[in-house]
């Protein structure tokens, strides 16, 4: 297991079509977008589809208690100054695992030498790869 975890990649393990969201659209419409798909976290773009961060259920619960009018407040509030994390589909699941507990991260967008989003891993995708390993 251990070799494998270096030799398979992100690409290679069936990386997801992210959910999105744009920079713009409001913190009630993104909540409303993970409850409905049922995620935890979901990839928010700029007006280009460009990564511009990642918005998660923790980020949401957050600002819920400290301001007011969170409902309206564009996710472009919430993810300011946010340094976005992602790796590439040539990444190794080890490199990538080691990525997010590091940052304690449940998922990473996956982006192409272009930066053009290409889907998400999540920290299910990478437990269900080695239950089927094991």
């Amino acid at each position: 297991m251990q070799n494998e975890l270096d030799e398979v990649t992100v690409g290679t393990i069936g990386i997801k079509t992210p959910f999105t969201v744009s920079v713009d659209a409001s913190v009630s419409k993104a909540a409303e977008k993970m409850l409905r798909e049922k995620v935890h976290s979901i990839v928010v773009v700029d007006k280009n589809g460009k990564l511009a961060g990642m918005l998660t259920s923790w980020d949401i619960l957050k600002v819920t208690f400290i301001a007011e009018k969170t409902k309206d407040m564009p996710v472009s509030k919430l993810i300011e100054g946010q340094q976005p994390m992602f790796v590439f589909p040539e990444v190794s699941l080890r490199d990538a695992l080691n990525l997010m507990v590091d940052k304690n991260l449940r998922a990473l967008p996956v982006v192409d030498d272009s930066d053009k989003l290409v889907g998400k891993i999540s920290m299910t995708d990478i437990a269900k790869f080695v239950r089927e390993k094991l």
